[in-house]
């Protein structure tokens, strides 16, 4: 499948017009905007691309989706090539095995072997087993927990807390400021716990819960 540039540059080709034509036509400064989409090294919002395939006369989805257009195969041979596009999904070693205990209070067991396919931006982001059925239907047994060391902190979702005296928990994030964070646990009959960031070895944030099915050994 062609890229979104190529696919810009396809159809302003077969309209005959010039980057230039097309950026005057969308009321744009300079014909480097339309010159950097093409190359696929600026990505063009929603409305510019609206934008562009209403001054084209095609449908919005032939730019978006590659969807209904046809492709002249000497219009395409014409077209730079774009630089390759990097998937943020990538393969996080699982470092271990967490034992949960209730209210999501876990020990970590030795196994750990693997890899799992998960979306993260964080070159530090390591995966945990999740083993035991106590905080069920919301994690269940067997699936992974990609814990992000860099990832921003966000009230509503999972963090993985370790203290300086070892005890361990996933809970749900409260608040957090400079001087402690308070943490939720999955069932709702439990108070919020507040701990003080002295007290606390690490917190990570869990950029997801994946299953096994995404595990490669």
């Amino acid at each position: 499948m062609k890229t979104l540039g190529a696919r810009i540059a396809h159809y302003r080709n077969r309209a005959g017009m010039s980057q230039a034509g097309l950026a005057k036509a969308c009321k744009w400064a300079s014909q480097s905007r339309v010159g950097n989409y093409e190359k696929d090294t600026r990505e063009p919002s929603l409305d510019d691309i609206a934008l562009m395939a209403d001054v084209l006369r095609i449908p919005k989805e032939w730019l978006l989706l590659g969807e209904g257009g046809q492709f002249d195969a000497d219009d395409a041979s014409n077209v730079e090539q774009g630089p390759p596009i990097v998937s943020p999904y990538r393969a996080i070693p699982i470092v271990g095995t967490a034992q949960m205990g209730a209210e999501g209070y876990w020990y970590a067991l030795e196994e750990a072997d693997g890899t799992v396919d998960a979306y993260s931006r964080d070159a530090s982001a390591y995966a945990l087993r999740l083993k035991g059925d106590s905080m069920a239907p919301a994690i269940r047994s067997g699936w992974i927990a990609v814990c992000e060391p860099n990832g921003r902190l966000v009230p509503g979702e999972y963090v993985m807390i370790r203290l300086r005296d070892g005890e361990s928990m996933l809970k749900l994030l409260g608040y957090a400021n400079d001087v402690e964070v308070g943490v939720l646990s999955v069932n709702p009959a439990y108070d919020m716990r507040t701990i003080a960031f002295d007290d606390i070895e690490h917190i990570h944030f869990v950029g997801a819960i994946v299953p096994p099915s995404k595990v490669r050994l």
